[in-house]
């Protein structure tokens, strides 16, 4: 039986960041990093050309940021991939636009790395992060 592995675009402005989250999902043989943009306006780009299951993404960040990003993509008719916030700020007003906005899981950076290998697991699978 063949397994489909999680599709996943990772949108984070910090280079360094962006790079150690694709290293730690690259452990997990179910994941499958599609693609890396640095502002929402990239990964609007980028999924009109690719299919996403999951966004990592960031709040703040240049151009447009993750808040920006998900009311666009609520708004979109085509299906919608599902999104963690993977953010360095814990204010409550990033917390609930976010989650206004379609997030269905709001981490910190500093997490443990296997908290955020088990909200992709989980949200990917329609639950919560």
């Amino acid at each position: 039986m063949l397994q489909t592995r999680i599709r996943i675009l990772i949108i984070e402005d910090n280079l360094f960041i962006r790079k150690a989250v694709r290293r730690l999902l690259a452990k997990s043989a179910d994941f499958e990093v599609v693609g890396e943009a640095n502002n929402g306006m990239e990964a609007l780009q980028l999924l009109s050309q690719i299919d996403v299951d999951v966004l990592l993404l960031d709040v703040e960040m240049p151009v447009m940021n993750g808040i920006e990003l998900a009311r666009m993509l609520k708004d979109r008719a085509i299906p919608k991939p599902k999104i963690l916030v993977l953010s360095s700020y814990d204010d409550q007003e990033y917390v609930r636009e976010m989650f206004l906005n379609g997030a269905s899981g709001y981490l910190l950076k500093d997490e443990a790395p296997e908290k955020i290998v088990d909200a992709v697991r989980n949200i990917a699978g329609g639950g919560n992060g």
